[in-house]
């Protein structure tokens, strides 16, 4: 050896002294306990109201088959269904081998089965719960979660399983070096378990390079990539943190490119630098500095804060596998040999072959073109929300509003990713009674004239959304669907609050609850602003709930990336009596000309193009809204008459006014907050 060394009792002994891991006494028990702790979260986690739903299979299983080989999205849907027919069931079994997990690893005597317990599980739910962690997908990012976080908790059982005594050289009061006879990685805290020292460097190694490789994916490699991943984990946290999300992402719209390659520089580093340094202590901190800075960012602190949460995310999972890792004591001089040299020394065709490997994995996926993919995967992804939607249509009182209309509708590209604004299902076509000629007349001028003052919050926002955005959609809608059920009945919201603010007699009213008009109610479906009704013949109908922003101008977060966009109107004109919408401009006098907060609707009718729909005009909303109360998705207090054909006789609609109507007429021209853009 290099290093000032000793010969004694037949053994080298060098000039060494203890690392922080070292001086703190951390060893395979210590990795052990924090592992048995960690899976008793994920038990308590899994207790949470939503997981007893079938939540537990539309949100947390059946998403991870988008973009899977058919194999694999075989296996994930069949295990949801599984799950979606007795979810609490499941849950309840879920819970309880949590539980026996960590509580096994925290006992000395039952290490071993935990473990192996571990493992096999782990296996299950990277499958099913993680998608392999969207490695097959292409769609993965390490900032959200990438690999998965149950693939570490197995790679750390394999440095944690107790074949020996793990105590080792521990120079807890070292200032100064002492001789020890062992150093370097042979005293890392997992130096005993099933790999052994000679491969701890290894596994960190591979994990940080698989990173790097899903970092120069094209998705990943999009300009709002980083954008869309912040406002995603932002879905449904705490009004404070989701709006430091938003605002992170405002301030990197268009940063994905180069933070991704900045990333997978990184990576590499961190990765690669304790096979090639004689002091890798620093790649370690920096790896769990770089880990734990995606934990509180794009992995949204593992969903801890949201209800749905199931595991806190790889962020303090990588930071467990680096002090798994980490030397207890380092000699003070360098050794002579790295870690990558051994390896070489051990098998030099087997390192060689891995490292080019490796660099032709990157090398393939940096090439492939951002523009190609994301032509590829333009209709597969909104096919994709279609069929998600129609595998979790989320459960509903008897006479519930149209949740299964939801899920029954064929949605096309156009009217799921905007860009072609004004294209509609072409499948959709109204099955009701046919409407007066005068009131499709009035909705469909009110809706012409709103249209001119339509302000999108994102313009031409047309990127195809990622499988954590599509995930993040859905659930909003979940979650929305589920929160305004008991406003069904009108009675039901004005009692808790809301109040119309467009006219009364116009077919379709906007209500608000002036009470969650508030900062932390943002996006939140227990405390939705504005609940939107249709008045038809046969009763009102619950046609959307509407978030809106507190302040005028401010950005709404956009969790499905452009599945969830905003927007606001302009040409809309106030009371000054009772600050209402009652017309649009110009106004006349006593009425005034605001600018809406921004809002962001989610239908509950059969609208054409799905729950998120941007473009249904307020004739289809009527029209939805029928046909709801015609199949029994809606509650209707009159009979209604058969399906149109070409005998059946007008409908008269008592509350809406049968003329054709101007821009000045001012209180039949209700504000109608429709989803199109301008000029469409």
């Amino acid at each position: 050896m290099s290093q000032t060394s000793r010969e004694g009792e037949g053994l080298n002994k060098v000039l060494a002294r203890p690392t922080l891991v070292g001086r703190l006494g951390v060893t395979k028990r210590t990795l052990q306990v924090i592992l048995g702790a960690l899976w008793v979260l994920d038990g308590l986690m899994q207790l949470q109201p939503e997981m007893f739903s079938r939540s537990f299979a539309t949100q947390m299983i059946y998403p991870n088959a988008h973009g899977q080989p058919a194999p694999i999205a075989w296996v994930i849907t069949t295990a949801g269904h599984f799950v979606s027919r007795d979810p609490a069931m499941w849950n309840v079994l879920v819970v309880g081998l949590q539980l026996a997990i960590g509580v096994g690893l925290l006992r000395r005597s039952t290490v071993r089965p935990a473990i192996v317990a571990m493992w096999t599980w782990s296996l299950v739910v990277w499958v099913t719960g993680e998608g392999l962690g969207s490695i097959l997908s292409g769609q993965g990012s390490p900032l959200t979660g990438s690999p998965g976080a149950v693939i570490i908790y197995a790679l750390v059982g394999l440095m944690v399983w107790p074949r020996t005594d793990s105590k080792g050289p521990v120079l807890k009061k070292a200032k100064y070096s002492e001789t020890v006879k062992k150093f370097g990685f042979a005293t890392s805290p997992g130096a005993k378990g099933l790999i052994g020292s000679s491969y701890l460097v290894v596994v960190w190694a591979g994990l940080w390079t698989l990173s790097a490789i899903m970092w120069v994916l094209p998705a990943n490699r999009q300009t709002s990539s980083i954008h869309q991943a912040l406002l995603s984990a932002g879905a449904g946290q705490p009004s404070w943190y989701a709006n430091i999300l938003d605002s992170l992402a405002r301030n990197l719209v268009s940063a994905g490119p180069e933070l991704a390659w900045l990333f997978a520089l990184a990576s590499l580093i961190v990765g690669l630098g304790p096979l090639v340094s004689r002091r890798p202590v620093g790649f370690f901190v920096l790896g769990s500095a770089i880990e734990l800075i995606f934990w509180v960012t794009g992995q949204g602190l593992g969903g801890l804060m949201t209800g749905m949460g199931t595991d806190p995310n790889t962020g303090p999972l990588v930071v467990l596998l680096a002090l798994a890792c980490v030397p207890r004591v380092l000699p003070v001089e360098s050794e002579s040999v790295s870690p990558l040299a051994k390896l070489l020394a051990k098998s030099r065709y087997g390192t060689i072959a891995t490292l080019a490997g490796a660099g032709a994995s990157i090398l393939l996926v940096a090439t492939y073109p951002v523009s190609a993919f994301a032509s590829a995967q333009g209709g597969s992804a909104t096919s994709s929300m279609a069929s998600m939607a129609s595998m979790s249509s989320p459960e509903r009182p008897t006479g519930g509003t149209s949740s299964s209309s939801m899920s029954a509708m064929k949605m096309d590209t156009n009217s799921i990713i905007p860009g072609a604004m004004g294209s509609t299902d072409p499948s959709w076509s109204y099955t009701g009674p046919t409407l007066p000629v005068g009131l499709a007349t009035l909705l469909t001028t009110v809706t012409n004239l709103t249209d001119a003052g339509h302000e999108m919050q994102t313009n031409s926002c047309t990127t195809t959304p990622t499988r954590s955005q599509l995930e993040s959609a859905l659930r909003l809608v979940q979650q929305t669907t589920q929160a305004i059920a008991k406003y069904q009945d009108l009675s039901v919201a004005t009692a808790s609050g809301y109040v119309p603010v467009t006219s009364k007699n116009y077919p379709v009213v906007h209500y608000v609850n002036p009470a969650y008009m508030n900062e932390k109610d943002v996006l939140d479906p227990n405390h939705i602003q504005s609940l939107v009704y249709a008045f038809t013949p046969y009763g009102p109908v619950l046609v959307a709930g509407m978030y809106l922003m507190p302040n005028i101008n401010e950005t709404g977060p956009m969790p499905g990336g452009c599945l969830t966009q905003w927007h606001a109107h302009t040409n809309l004109c106030y009371s000054n009596a009772t600050g209402t919408i009652v017309g649009f401009t110009p106004c006349p006098p006593g009425e005034t000309n605001y600018k809406t907060p921004f809002m962001l609707h989610v239908w509950q009718v059969p609208v054409p193009g799905g729950p998120l729909a941007l473009d249904p005009s307020d004739l289809q909303a009527v029209e939805s809204a029928i046909m709801a109360q015609q199949s029994g998705q809606a509650p209707a207090v009159n009979p209604i008459p058969p399906a149109s054909s070409p005998s059946s006789a007008p409908v008269n609609v008592s509350r809406a006014p049968t003329t054709t109507i101007t821009s000045s007429s001012s209180p039949l021209l209700a504000a109608s907050s429709l989803h199109r853009q301008p000029g469409n």
